[in-house]
């Protein structure tokens, strides 16, 4: 999909969904909310590996295998390491 198309079906959906709440920009806004957290965890010195790993689980609902928790992962490792 071109990318102007893609824009162009993002701002119908914005329109066709004004007055309710938005399901993009939810979804948005609790992925800000991850990161967030997750930028704090890294910036935390007494924050290790296991106990990240159990916050990602645990607040986030992500699984082991899942993309968003291997590329948590990820972002720990090249931040920190893998201690």
């Amino acid at each position: 999909m071109k990318k102007r198309d893609a824009d162009l079906k993002h701002v119908m959906a914005e329109e066709g969904s004004r007055g309710r709440r938005r399901p993009v920009r939810a979804v948005d806004l609790e992925v800000k909310r991850q990161l967030k957290r997750v930028m704090q965890l890294l910036a935390d010195k007494n924050c290790d590996k296991r106990t990240f790993m159990a916050v990602v689980r645990e607040e986030f609902g992500h699984q082991d295998d899942s993309p968003m928790f291997l590329r948590f992962v990820q972002a720990w490792d090249d931040y920190r390491g893998n201690q």
